[in-house]
């Protein structure tokens, strides 16, 4: 008999509970992923993402900063997702010379990206907080590669430090170019010469 659960994936309370016991023992939880579906995932994945928004939102004042929470975070959320999972599927093809499901390196995705969220909520009150949020995903993927996709513990391991690293460039390149827009806008304009 077909599991009815495995298409669309367990329910509102499963999936909590599931993301609760995720959050208790993330390093042996990423080592055994769900099989939900595609939909499932999405879901799952937006919703946390909403979430973290709207708590991010309500540590900034303001109706606006609440509403780009619950409604960007989300976006970019799922698009920083899917393309790491594009990047995972590709180095697969490419490096590891295998194809492998495209909706197991989501789930994997996904659920790496869970700490992000959470240690997400306080960079507004302190900017680097993304970066360990997004170190603690990195060791989830690495290890999640290793458990999940059988791929050698120091290439995952080297993988994962690679990717942090270009999280990591872009992140200080992002802070440096804000650091000069404040400095231009709060330096006052010179009068041009008149003749």
């Amino acid at each position: 008999m077909r599991d009815v659960s495995e298409p669309t994936g367990p329910g509102i309370k499963a999936t909590a509970k599931y993301i609760l016991q995720f959050l208790q023992h993330p390093i042996q939880q990423i080592a055994h992923l769900p099989n939900w579906s595609w939909k499932h995932l999405i879901w799952t994945q937006v919703l946390c993402a909403m979430i973290s928004g709207f708590i991010a939102g309500l540590t900034k004042p303001g109706f606006f900063s609440i509403l780009a929470g619950v409604v960007v975070t989300p976006f970019v959320a799922t698009m920083m997702v899917s393309v790491l999972t594009a990047f995972l599927y590709y180095y697969f093809q490419v490096f590891e010379k295998r194809t492998v499901p495209a909706q197991r390196i989501f789930t994997l995705s996904v659920f790496a990206s869970i700490p992000f969220f959470i240690l997400q909520i306080g960079s507004s009150l302190l900017p680097p907080i993304t970066l360990i949020g997004f170190a603690f995903s990195t060791m989830l993927i690495a290890v999640g590669l290793n458990e999940n996709f059988q791929m050698d513990k120091r290439r995952a391991v080297r993988l994962s430090i690679g990717l942090f690293a270009v999280v990591l460039l872009v992140w200080a390149a992002n802070k440096i170019s804000i650091s000069r827009l404040d400095r231009a806008a709060s330096q006052p304009a010179i009068p041009s010469e008149q003749e």
